[in-house]
């Protein structure tokens, strides 16, 4: 039994059935098929796999800025959602490959919904966030010491 793109690469299985239904678009407005209403739909599945990717970044990134600025606060609860999103990013990237080329090109805007979330949460000035990783480090490599 093969496997299907939209069960390896649900994101990418999302564009490619778009530009899909395009070049039929045609033949399907004959059968009664609103494809512009459907083309929407099946590109907004795609766009909200790439929001789900930026806002589970933010969250992850304005955890690390908060666990670097306040190493007194540092608690359980931080240190389980630095975990929990790092699996939940991990998970949605396995589901869909193809989002990990837009990790670059999100990486600004969730970096400064990071920064508010963290100045949201801790009260420290936004100035105080200076420290910028890479994405390597976000995703893997920035060390959370162990409570």
């Amino acid at each position: 039994m093969s496997t299907s793109l939209y069960e390896t690469d649900y994101h990418r299985w999302t564009q490619e059935t778009a530009e899909q239904l395009r070049r039929g678009e045609r033949a399907l407005m004959e059968v009664g098929i609103d494809v512009p209403a459907l083309l929407e739909e099946v590109e907004d599945l795609g766009k909200k796999e790439q929001n789900a990717l930026q806002s589970r970044l933010a969250i992850l990134i304005g955890h690390l800025l908060k666990w670097d600025e306040q190493p007194a606060k540092r608690s359980r609860s931080w240190q389980a959602t630095i975990e929990l999103q790092r699996k939940r990013i991990e998970r949605l990237l396995q589901k869909s490959p193809s989002l990990r080329h837009y990790l670059p090109e999100i990486l600004s805007d969730a970096y400064s919904d990071g920064i508010l979330l963290a100045v949201k949460e801790t009260g420290v000035d936004r100035d105080r966030f200076v420290t910028q990783y890479t994405l390597d480090e976000i995703l893997t490599t920035k060390s959370v010491d162990k409570l």
